[in-house]
């Protein structure tokens, strides 16, 4: 099952993440702390209004996000 993750599609789809959701509540990305791209994945770390790291993987092939907590 996919986490659900909103983003915004500018020159690129999914360019940058807007909000997710954890555990029933949304959470807003305050900030963007890395990126990356590999064959068939994006992949975010980001620091959320709750003041916590995240790590946001999306798979491409499957258009599957996936949210994992980095810090608590």
């Amino acid at each position: 099952m996919s986490d659900l993750v909103e983003t915004y599609s500018g020159h690129r789809v999914h360019e940058k993440p807007l909000r997710f959701r954890r555990q029933g509540v949304w959470l807003a990305v305050v900030q963007v702390l890395s990126r990356w791209q590999e064959p068939g994945a994006l992949g975010f770390t980001v620091l959320a209004d709750d003041s916590r790291k995240y790590f946001l993987k999306y798979n491409q092939e499957n258009d599957i996000w996936k949210v994992s907590i980095l810090s608590r």
